[in-house]
């Protein structure tokens, strides 16, 4: 039940002339909620988001964006993807990395997932955990290749013993 108020960064033809002027959705429906807000000074949330046909929570971000913000308020809020301000590495140096690895892996100096991370972390000088490794792999279009498990006990003699005395098809027993 929170009632929405938009600071004074722009007036309410500027606003309506900003919103004209988007050509991308997300851009048009986010000065359309504030067009909305603006022209419906006092309303609750819930009452906007519900004839806009957006969420309240999209809602209330949105102005407490412009509100914090100002005009530039797209600008300075990023939606979804990579932070490079919560990387330990740019993509450049992964891939430069990785690159590294892929050739010491042909030239069988890198085996398992293990020497990676110990690799990755005296790169980085801190400890990493296994899911930042396999994010980096995905990252580069790595997999995980490892042979078949075997069991303890299997034979070989004794598999092709079967494979050979073995009928060609099937049939049920009457």
């Amino acid at each position: 039940m929170l009632v929405l108020k938009l600071k004074p960064h722009l007036t309410k033809v500027e606003i309506k002339k900003k919103l004209d002027s988007q050509k991308e959705v997300r851009s048009y429906k986010q000065w359309q909620i504030l067009y909305s807000v603006a022209l419906n000074e006092g309303k609750k949330s819930e009452e906007i988001a519900s004839f806009l046909g957006v969420s309240k929570e999209i809602l209330q971000r949105t102005v407490k964006q412009f509100n914090k913000y100002g005009i530039d308020f797209q600008k300075m809020v990023q939606w979804g993807g990579r932070r490079d301000s919560n990387s330990f590495l740019t993509l450049e140096q992964e891939k430069q990395m990785m690159g590294d690895f892929a050739n010491k892996a042909a030239a069988g100096r890198i085996l398992t997932f293990k020497d990676i991370k110990q690799e990755v972390e005296k790169k980085l000088e801190r400890e990493v955990s296994q899911d930042y490794i396999w994010d980096l792999f995905h990252r580069s279009g790595w997999g995980k290749k490892a042979p078949r498990p075997k069991h303890p006990k299997q034979d070989k003699d004794k598999q092709q013993e079967f494979k050979k005395n073995s009928p060609k098809y099937w049939q049920p027993t009457s």
